[in-house]
Formats: C-alpha cells, sequence, structure tokens
C-alpha cells in the first residue's frame, strides 16, 4: 500500500517544521507527502524548501500545492485530489508523529481488515502523556477508553488514516463546513458504506496546538452548532433529524452552562445561518439508511471494546 501523508499550511512556520521532521522519520515506504501552503509569509516557504530535499533524499515523494487560503474541508479534499496513495493520512500542521512506526501501525491495520474505513489516531496533548482533550470526540470516558482500542461513530481530523478510494467515493470532506463537524459528516456516509471506523491507541500523535488563527470560544460554539444542524438534516433521515436537532441545540446549551461559557445569542443566531446557508447554497440532503442510523446509534452509546 502507497500512503499519503496530507498536510496543509499558513503560517506555522515552527510548527510545520516539527510536523516535517515528524514525516522524514517515518520508516514505510512507498510514501507520499503532499503539502499545500496558503501564501504564508512567516518563513514557512523556507522550511518547506528544506524540507523538500530531505524528504527526497529519505525516497518519500513530495508534492508541494501552492493554493488560497480555505476552510479545513476544502484543504483535505484540495490535498487528496493530488495525492495518488492507498491510503490518506491527514495530520495537521501542528500535529506529529510520535514514532518512526506510526505509519506502519496503520498500514498493518488496514491489510488485517478489509471493511475498515478509517483509522482514528491517539491525539496527545503537546510534549506530555495527556490526550489532548479538544480532540476527544468519543462518548466514552477518556480516564478509561484512551488507552483501549474501540470501534466507534466519528473520529478527530487532527490524526487519521482513511482508504482513498473510500474517501473519493464518498465525495471527500463536505465543503459547505468551513470548519468544524465535517468528521461527523464523512463518518455518517463511511458507516452508511458498511465501513468501520477504529479508534487505535498505539498509533499516536501529538497535537502542539497553536493559539495563531484560531477562534474564539463563542465563535467555535456557534460553528460548531451552525454545522451540526447542517450533517444531521443532511445525513439523517427526516423524522430522526428533527428531534436530533432539537437535542443537539439543548445538549450544547447546557454544556455553556456548565463551562459558563454565557451568551446564547451566538448559538441561537447560528441555528438561523444553518438554516440561511442550507437556503442560499441549496444544499441538498444525502440522507442514510435507517438501519444506518440503528448502526450509528449503537456505536454512539457502544461500550464494547474492539473484536467484541
Amino acid at each position: 500500500m502507497k500512503v499519503s501523508i496530507l498536510v496543509h499550511n499558513l503560517n506555522r512556520a515552527d510548527d510545520l517544521r516539527r510536523c516535517l521532521e515528524s514525516v522524514c522519520q517515518q520508516t514505510y515506504r512507498p510514501l507520499e507527502l503532499v503539502l499545500l501552503d496558503a501564501g504564508s509569509t512567516d518563513g514557512s516557504l523556507d522550511v518547506i524548501e528544506e524540507y523538500r530535499g530531505r524528504l527526497s533524499n529519505c525516497g518519500i515523494e513530495v508534492q508541494f500545492v501552492s493554493c488560497s487560503p480555505m476552510g479545513v474541508a476544502a484543504s483535505r479534499d484540495l490535498a487528496a485530489a493530488h495525492a495518488c496513495g492507498d491510503l490518506f493520512t491527514f495530520l495537521d500542521n501542528d500535529a506529529c508523529m510520535d514514532s518512526m512506526e506510526t505509519i506502519q501501525r496503520v498500514v498493518d491495520k488496514f491489510v488485517s481488515d478489509s471493511r475498515l474505513g478509517i483509522v482514528a489516531f491517539r491525539i496527545l496533548d503537546r510534549d506530555n502523556e495527556a490526550i489532548d482533550r479538544s480532540t476527544w470526540v468519543y462518548r466514552r470516558p477518556l480516564v478509561k477508553w484512551a488507552s483501549v482500542p474501540f470501534l466507534t461513530f466519528t473520529f478527530a481530523g487532527a490524526g487519521c488514516c482513511i482508504r482513498s478510494d473510500l474517501f473519493s467515493g464518498l465525495g471527500g470532506f463536505w465543503k459547505a463546513l468551513r470548519y468544524s463537524r465535517e468528521e461527523e459528516d464523512l463518518a455518517l456516509g463511511l458507516i452508511h458504506a458498511g465501513y468501520r471506523i477504529l479508534y487505535a491507541p498505539d498509533v499516536v500523535i501529538r497535537h502542539f496546538s497553536s493559539p495563531r488563527g484560531r477562534s474564539s470560544v463563542a465563535e467555535r460554539r456557534s460553528t460548531e452548532l451552525r454545522n451540526g444542524v447542517l450533517v444531521l438534516w443532511r445525513r439523517f433521515p427526516i423524522l430522526i433529524a428533527i428531534p436530533a436537532i432539537v437535542a443537539r441545540i439543548i445538549s450544547m446549551c447546557i454544556k455553556m452552562v456548565f463551562r459558563r461559557e454565557g451568551n446564547f445569542s451566538h448559538l441561537f443566531s447560528s441555528v438561523r445561518d444553518a438554516i440561511s446557508e442550507w437556503n442560499h447554497s441549496r444544499l441538498t440532503r444525502n440522507s442514510i439508511s435507517w438501519i444506518s442510523t440503528i448502526r450509528y446509534a449503537v456505536l454512539h452509546f457502544s461500550t464494547a471494546y474492539e473484536g467484541e
């Protein structure tokens, strides 16, 4: 299997250096890197030029793509369009692989399971052994499950790997979602296609989350709910979508109360934004079946180990 590592960058030279160094150290071949840069002005291009030579000398193919600034979903899709691997490994530019054998471990999992669609990585917070809580998107207690493999209903895009033919067949990430929930949308399509998502704690990356270019808490919550409404309406049967949207709004409100994040005006306006976006952009539904909905729900609330 040929593996493509896909990275998008904008003005994070130091983070990018760490990321590319971890790519350079991988032992697995054949391996290619597809690196997008959206017009960096902070020295990132110098880092890219340095590592293009080093990676090539290590037997790693490199494709560099200059692009305009764009959303996360669109940038990942653009990188995938330039890649030619059997597996697409998506890696944030402020993340790095923890072992020289990271890609090898991923490949071994896909080889041993033909129905495996996505491997979700264990994502640690910087250089300590704690899980990056912002990437723990699973409905399981972190303390108990962080080191245990299990089949799941979603994944974190900061570090994951997907079969390239499956990714293309599903249409990639939904570009209507500039940032947030694009993984949930793709996961629903993948589950509907009969594939599995595995959380693999032995495949580890470190996320040196950078504050540069990141939105405020209120903006993130608003975007999460806006996109969450769009995904539920797009993917679920109507009789499920409506109560699911209501439940998501209530859940988000409760979280904001417990986190003392206040100001619900942004939150409720995001629902109006979702409706406006759906109508203005003439988005269309791509609903999964009732059977797939049940399968998703089972995965959502399952507490089984992988293989049980």
